[in-house]
């Protein structure tokens, strides 16, 4: 009995499954490319940006036809079926059986090692932490359910289901099995939207209580809306053998440190003194003073939570975290209705961990997500008052039109629509480019 002697952890590991009838094969008179070559250029675009995010991490492709069943084949088309699954099974006999002797014959007498070593190879497991399944299809079955579909949530694999076509029905077969296999209310993924999930995946930083009041909890889940991209990482080679450099850090000797002191002038220093802080309204009775220090270590402690505050109407503001409902689907269902219709944003206090500092937030609905957005609010002191600094210069009393109209210009090219996947790392796509000329 063989026994696993390496195990090799794989963050994500997503299948794609595309059903490989005729459908799928039809040109498209807009585009002029097929469903299958547009589904192929979008696989190679995750492909480079997994690997340049690891080597570990696993995809693949499985092609089907769901129209022909091999009951139905003819006995030509039987007959070679059964001789291409006899080639396979085969050729992998005799990878895994002639392995030994392949290494045996190629390997030098002077240089063989023990053949027990060549096994480590064929012992390598891979260990899948999450496991994604990805349907492509344009065929829309009749069937209303189906019995094997629980096996995909005992087996804790998520199925997506990506329809192609305009003529693709969701609600009457592939909802269901998205349902039974993911255990949460489901949306219709698009090619493009399970591309930007896949290369730019959001997760789940925390699972915190929602007090709407006083005895009146939810349950929720903070998600934040996407990862930092990482970038191809570079080492340091020799140009005469070509060997992996390694760097080292150094410190100077004293001697040195005063050369370069001697060749600078003496110029006279002040050390400034610590500056205290008053606290504008008396605490126990007396105004304390702070350093600046000690102000930033103080904090209101607060068990990790999201307390509602108030509501108040919808400013234009950026966004940072997601919150998704829990299983209070009416309840939280209600109230994301109610702030759509109203046009309402909540101010709550966000705390994310124990003993960590509470911030205010707006939390800004989203239907379409199914959920809230967390915007942090800035205090004075964060934003900054320049107006006394402004008041030494003459310039701000001859304020013209064309210096207006170039600020409102500026402002509106600020003003974009804040999503992970518009904002590119420029530095990565060079990499790629430069891997595959």
């Amino acid at each position: 009995m063989e026994k696993t002697i390496c195990k090799r952890v794989n963050d994500t590991d997503t299948l794609f499954l595309v059903d490989a009838t005729q459908k799928i094969f039809e040109i498209e008179p807009e585009t002029k490319l097929s469903h299958i070559q547009k589904f192929f250029k979008l696989y190679k675009q995750i492909l480079w940006q997994k690997l340049a995010w690891s080597m570990q991490d696993w995809m693949d492709v499985v092609l089907f036809d769901t129209e022909r069943r091999y009951a139905n084949l003819t006995e030509e088309e039987h007959s070679e079926f059964t001789r291409t699954q006899s080639c396979y099974c085969e050729l992998f006999t005799t990878v895994k059986s002639g392995m030994k002797d392949e290494m045996r014959g190629c390997l030098p007498a002077s240089r063989r090692v023990d053949i027990r070593h060549v096994d480590i190879f064929l012992k390598i497991k891979t260990v899948l932490t999450k496991r994604r399944i990805v349907l492509i299809t344009c065929h829309t079955p009749k069937l209303a359910s189906d019995q094997k579909a629980t096996s995909l949530k005992d087996l804790d694999i998520k199925l997506y289901v990506i329809g192609l076509g305009n003529n693709w029905v969701h609600d009457q077969f592939y909802k269901d099995l998205e349902m039974l296999s993911r255990k949460t209310d489901i949306d219709v993924y698009g090619m493009t939207l399970l591309v930007q999930q896949i290369k730019t995946p959001s997760k789940n930083i925390a699972r915190l209580s929602f007090q709407v009041c006083d005895g009146l909890e939810i349950d929720l889940v903070v998600r934040t809306l996407g990862r930092k991209r990482r970038c191809l990482q570079t080492k340091s080679l020799s140009k005469a053998t070509n060997q992996v450099l390694s760097r080292l850090k150094y410190f100077k000797s004293e001697e040195a440190y005063k050369k370069i002191d001697s060749e600078k002038l003496d110029l006279p220093f002040v050390i400034l003194e610590e500056v205290n802080l008053e606290t504008k309204e008396p605490i126990g009775g007396m105004k304390l003073r702070f350093t600046q220090k000690e102000l930033h270590r103080i904090k209101h402690i607060h068990p990790p939570a999201i307390k509602i505050i108030g509501v108040k109407p919808i400013p234009d503001d950026l966004f940072k975290y997601h919150i998704k409902n829990g299983n209070n689907l009416l309840f939280f269902g209600a109230l994301l209705n109610k702030c759509a219709t109203q046009g309402r944003i909540m101010v709550c206090a966000f705390t994310l961990r124990i003993n960590t500092r509470t911030i205010l937030c707006h939390m800004i609905r989203n239907a379409e997500l199914g959920g809230f957005y967390l915007s942090r609010i800035a205090f004075q002191g964060d934003i900054g008052d320049k107006s006394e600094a402004l008041l030494h210069y003459d310039a701000q009393n001859c304020i013209t039109d064309k210096q207006v109209a170039l600020w409102k210009k500026a402002i509106d090219r600020l003003d974009v629509n804040y999503h992970p996947y518009m904002f590119k790392s420029y530095k990565l796509e060079c990499q790629i480019q430069i891997r595959h000329r």
